[in-house]
């Protein structure tokens, strides 16, 4: 039987990262989604089942569908009255055209396993598919991805590059304790109709995320979540080169990156948010540890979420 280990390494002044290591390097820890995680929305935008339709892809061999460990965040845009769909089909402008948003969460290669994690990581998207995403966004689509910690960058990453993000296909972590904390008092939690809401009682002023990539911006998009200082990103060679320590696998200052960010293109918009855990509520482990929206640190999480959401339908200016 594969035994989980939790490896905490110092490698900066101040800076611990917490990595999981397994007997077996290409076995990965089983998450969950959380069955009773429960989160009331107040004021909802839209009466039940009356709101635009929101298609949650799974035809890309996504990690988070739907009907499975994304159900929490499906859950949550149903009480604010969003019609929620899976969507199975390939992208094409005929395809996307009963959707109002997008949401892609964690595609993959077709040929890519979960399982085995090592370089190199495949895309998820075909050349035709990129032109229809963009052709739609551009005339008034609205596109929520969510693009991990490694393999997601590069399965995402030409998408990624069209949109004007350059993703990083390996890890990111703050200088902190996990989960990482992004907070308007520290300067990593952006001003932003996504972060304010609609009132007071919607102003968001902390979000936890868990362990997922860094990405770099183009002038076009406006940070939403920032690393601050002392924040690194490094490639895992834990599935490739095992052979190689912790200590020794690339690493790179990410101070200054992006975890989040938003763009308005022509009549479309888009976020891209660098870790999918942080909008859904998952149990991890034999353990079942919380991971998400039901973290005790997450707990204006499905705020931040239902915003980022409002944002993009257009409820939020």
């Amino acid at each position: 039987m594969n035994r989980l280990h939790l490896m905490r390494f110092s490698v900066l002044p101040g800076l611990f990262f917490v990595v999981l290591s397994w007997a077996n390097p290409n076995q990965i820890i089983q998450q969950e989604r959380d069955p009773d995680f429960n989160f009331e929305v107040s004021q909802p935008v839209f009466g039940l089942g009356q709101g635009p339709l929101v298609c949650v892809d799974e035809g890309h061999n996504n990690v988070h569908t739907a009907t499975g460990r994304y159900r929490p965040f499906a859950d949550l845009l149903r009480k604010d009255g969003y019609r929620v769909e899976a969507f199975s089909s390939s992208f094409s402008e005929d395809t996307l055209t009963r959707c109002t948003l997008l949401v892609i969460a964690n595609a993959l290669g077709q040929e890519f396993s979960p399982e085995i994690r090592a370089f190199p990581h495949p895309s998820s998207f075909s050349r035709g598919e990129l032109d229809s995403l963009v052709s739609w966004i551009r005339k008034g689509g609205a596109l929520l991805l969510f693009a991990d910690h490694a393999p997601a960058p590069a399965a995402a990453g030409d998408l990624g590059a069209l949109l004007g993000v350059a993703m990083f296909d390996g890890y990111a972590r703050g200088p902190g304790e996990f989960p990482d904390l992004f907070d308007r008092a520290q300067g990593t939690l952006a001003d932003h109709p996504i972060s304010n809401g609609r009132n007071s009682e919607e102003r968001v002023e902390a979000i936890a995320t868990f362990a997922g990539q860094a990405f770099q911006l183009s002038q076009h998009f406006q940070p939403l979540l920032i690393f601050g200082e002392g924040s690194v990103a490094y490639f895992d060679f834990r599935h490739k080169l095992p052979d190689i320590p912790f200590q020794e696998w690339p690493r790179f200052s990410a101070s200054g990156w992006s975890q989040g960010a938003s763009r308005e293109w022509d009549s479309g918009r888009i976020v891209v948010l660098g870790e999918a855990g942080m909008c859904t509520a998952q149990l991890r482990g034999e353990k079942q540890n919380p991971m998400g929206m039901n973290h005790p640190k997450a707990g204006e999480n499905p705020q931040f979420c239902l915003n980022a959401v409002r944002w993009l339908t257009r409820v939020l200016p």
